[in-house]
Parts: C-alpha cells; structure tokens; sequence
C-alpha cells in the first residue's frame, strides 16, 4: 500500500497562520516514510488556505523525496495557461516529484467571490484541463472555447515529467468516479465518512469495474480517510471529538448550497452529503467511518480498505480542526511506526485475522 498526507490548512479564530506547522509535518511525514503530501486550496474563510503554488515549492525545497501534490487545483477560478505554467516549473524544481490534482471545486462563497457561476464549473473545467494538458504536450497551443480564446503560442517550460506530472481529478459521486476514468487520469474516489459498503459499492467497485472495461491498469486510485491513532482509544476521542465535529459541521455549511430549489443540477448529490455531516454523531463518527483509534484499531480498517475495499493508496487526515500540531506530529508518528509498517514493502505483516471493517 501507498500512504499521503493531505494538509488542510484550517485556521480556527485566535489561531497563528499554520505554514510553518505544514512545512513541519510535510519534512516529518518524509523522514516517516510517507509516499505523499497532498495540498489543498480553499479561498475566503477559516476552512482553508490558498497560495498552493507558493506552499509546494518551499515544501519541495525542503524535502529530497516524498512527492508533492495538491488535492486539488479548483481550475475554474484559474487561467489554465498559469496552471501548466506553475506546475511545469514546480516539477522541475522537484526533478519530477509533484502531482497535479485538479477539480471543479463546490463551494459557492468561493464561486462568488471569483465571479463564476456554479452552474458553469464543469464546463470550464473541462475546457481548462484539455488547455493545460495541451499545453504540456504540444509544441504550440491554440484554443477557441466557450470561455476562453487563445492564439497561437508556445507554452514554456514544458514538464520534467514524461509526458507531464501525474494528473488525479477529486470524484464524490459514482457519475463523476466514471468521469475521471473517462477522462484517463488518476481519482481520488469517495468522500469521507461514509460507510465503508456504500463507500465500495457506490465509489470502489465503479472506479474498478470502469478501469477493467477500459483496459486503464495504469490508473491509480487515491481515497483520503480521517486517520488518528493514539495509545488508547480513550485517548484518541478526548484529542479528536470537539476538532472532528468542528471541521463535519463546517464543512456542512459552506461545501454546497443546501436549499434544494437552489442547488445546481451538476451538484445535486452534495446535498445529501452535506445533511448527512450536519446530523452525524461523534460516536457513528469514531466508531464506524474513521480512522481513530489504537494501532490495532487502525490497522483493522486499513486491512478492510486494502482487502474488501481494493483501495491500495490511502490520503491521511490527520490535522483537523485546530488540533495541536505536537497532538498531529505524534498521531503521524505512531501511525507510520505501529500501522504503516505492517502493509508496506513486499511482505504485510498483519496483527491478526478479522477482515471486518470496524469496530464499535
């Protein structure tokens, strides 16, 4: 198995700006035998951070492999050209240790404060995202869209990787998991907290089922996970419950429109996302569609994602919600010294037998 960290920078009201912490965990998480650290953008409130660009270069200067990535460019607040431009220069600075997330975002404070319509994003995600990849594989470029025109021009530097950075495309539904195949690029497939048969047979099985059908072996499939392992499982509730349900409960606020008549059409399945993080308990939480708890624990889950599930590159959540950073630094610790070891390399090590994939 593969194993990220994702970083969302929350910055909780009378908290410092977290930068320094991330470059922390992101050099940590390498020296821990981390595969990948996954950055994230999010504009206008305390949810997240932008600047991305700016964040993955002093993380590459400040690391010598784990790769880089971020999950995910909202390419529709973004000029495509700016993007190729910014990620081929990136992979060069990493000598080829970057990956390139791209999504159409969900937000609608984010939407308005750039001045684009919802109802547009998959559009001009598309259009952006076959401008970038053009971009990074033709000599010169030319484009007469919807949205965007462009002459002929060549796009420079063109990427240290061949043919250009791995691309992965963000999917919270089945329609969209199809998409991403469709597309021929990598997924991070499913959202959190979900339980974990809705979350194979509804994400998993159709991202299995579309690859098989269309030959695609050499797509890779990433799905990110609340993780935080302490001592006991005591421990662990009294560190995550008030940070867990912070982040659950904003994150139902601000992901998508929740009147109904409102939504649009493209975005009609955030909304039962959305209610169901406005009325989950912190006990369904920790017992059934995370990953919290004791090593064992953890590591019971993380067998059912590999062995029931088919997931085998699995994106660590695990500073959330204005939890301390030493509280975050010690969970990574404990998780890459008392559960990553036992699925990484050729030979798994397995504590024991159960194949169930939770606890209550």
């Amino acid at each position: 198995m593969k194993f990220g960290l994702l970083l969302v920078p929350q910055v909780l009201k009378g908290q410092p700006e977290p930068f320094h912490d991330m470059i922390e965990q992101i050099e940590f998480a390498e020296e821990l035998g981390y595969d990948s650290v996954w950055l994230t953008e999010h504009h206008f409130s305390e949810y997240g951070r932008a600047a991305v660009p700016a964040l993955t270069a002093y993380a590459i200067a400040r690391t010598r492999r784990i790769r880089v990535g971020t999950a995910v460019v909202v390419l529709p607040f973004h000029h495509p050209i700016r993007v190729a431009e910014d990620w081929a220069t990136l992979d060069h600075l990493s000598k080829g240790r970057v990956d390139v997330g791209v999504g159409r975002g969900s937000q609608p404070n984010e939407f308005a404060g750039f001045g684009v319509s919802l109802d547009e994003a998959r559009e001009r995600f598309d259009e952006s995202l076959e401008i970038i990849r053009k971009c990074w594989t033709q000599e010169t470029v030319s484009h007469d869209g919807r949205f965007l025109k462009i002459p002929e021009i060549e796009v420079l530097p063109k990427p240290y990787q061949q043919p250009h950075p791995p691309l992965w495309q963000a999917a919270v539904s089945a329609y969209t998991t199809q998409m991403v195949v469709d597309h021929g690029i990598n997924g991070l497939i499913g959202p959190y907290l979900m339980p974990y048969d809705l979350l194979k047979r509804d994400y998993f099985d159709v991202w299995h089922t579309a690859t098989a059908a269309m030959g695609r072996t050499d797509l890779q499939m990433c799905h990110n996970e609340f993780v935080y392992v302490g001592e006991t499982d005591d421990e662990v509730k009294r560190d995550v419950e008030d940070a867990v349900m912070w982040y659950v409960r904003k994150a139902a606020k601000i992901w998508g429109e929740r009147i109904r008549s409102n939504v649009s059409p493209q975005y009609a399945n955030y909304t039962d996302v959305l209610e169901r993080f406005d009325t989950i308990t912190f006990d369904e939480v920790f017992g059934s569609v995370s990953m919290f708890g004791t090593p064992d624990r953890v590591a019971e889950k993380m067998r059912w994602m590999r062995d029931e599930g088919g997931c085998d590159y699995i994106m660590n959540f695990t500073s959330f919600g204005g939890i301390p950073h030493e509280k975050a630094m010690r969970s990574m610790e404990l998780f890459a010294r008392e559960v990553m070891s036992r699925f990484k390399g050729d030979v798994v090590v397995d504590a024991g037998a159960s194949s169930a994939p939770v606890v209550a």
